[in-house]
């Protein structure tokens, strides 16, 4: 459908067909699959941008079909974007290096470069053991310790492992076997996100409630001192 997130301005927004609809010729095509794709130009609707995004997608007609079909069908399928919109969450209670990585393993997930996303998760937990100076040994061992650490829980000890085996598909060089699924991608960066959430970001938050409550409990003593 003509409504996405815009690739320029970052806003859920609806996207203005302009111009006519074009059939990209074969040989300008990527990929395996080949023949019948359309693209034409929109531009977003959102005031602040009014930018101007492509939208292409894989139309089969009966016959040849005319330009107020083609106008008419690009505006009811589901279109691939350019540029796509990347998601690049913060991370602000986290340490800036590893905070980095794992917003960039959201942009890979994003534009679905599943593997670079994996690759990333697995590298942000592999540093989150590091910055709490448990450095040697395999990551199975690091993930381990953390645990013993009690750093992390039992369940989330296991969410690690999880992102360890499915880094270990990309960080061996299984690139022949079956690809990785993209719902497999996204479960395993929210896995991630769990893991700095009970890691660094709870804990931060824990703190600054507690830092909240007693700085009220110190001003209502002091103004009962006053009283």
């Amino acid at each position: 459908m003509a409504s996405t997130t815009c690739g320029w301005c970052g806003r859920l927004t609806h996207m203005t067909l302009v111009g006519e609809v074009f059939e990209i010729p074969e040989s300008y095509q990527l990929g395996p699959e080949r023949g019948d794709l359309y693209a034409a130009a929109f531009r977003c609707d959102s005031e602040t941008c009014a930018r101007l995004s492509i939208g292409q997608a894989r139309l089969h007609f009966a016959g040849y079909p005319g330009m107020q079909e083609l106008k008419t069908r690009m505006q009811q399928v589901h279109l691939t974007w350019t540029p796509q919109s990347v998601s690049r969450p913060a991370f602000p209670d986290v340490p800036d290096q590893i905070a980095s990585a794992a917003s960039e393993a959201h942009a890979c997930l994003s534009i679905q470069a599943y593997r670079g996303a994996v690759a990333l998760a697995r590298a942000v937990v592999e540093a989150t053991a590091k910055d709490h100076g448990i450095v040697r040994g395999s990551l199975a061992s690091k993930i381990n310790e953390l645990g013993e650490r009690n750093l992390i829980r039992e369940f989330t000890r296991q969410l690690a492992h999880e992102i360890r085996e499915g880094g270990n598909e990309i960080a061996h060089g299984d690139l022949a076997d079956e690809p990785m699924p993209p719902e497999d991608a996204e479960a395993i960066i929210g896995l991630m996100d769990e893991i700095l959430q009970e890691v660094y970001q709870a804990p931060a938050k824990m703190l600054r409630l507690k830092k909240s409550r007693e700085e009220r409990e110190q001003r209502n003593a002091a103004q009962a001192a006053e009283a």
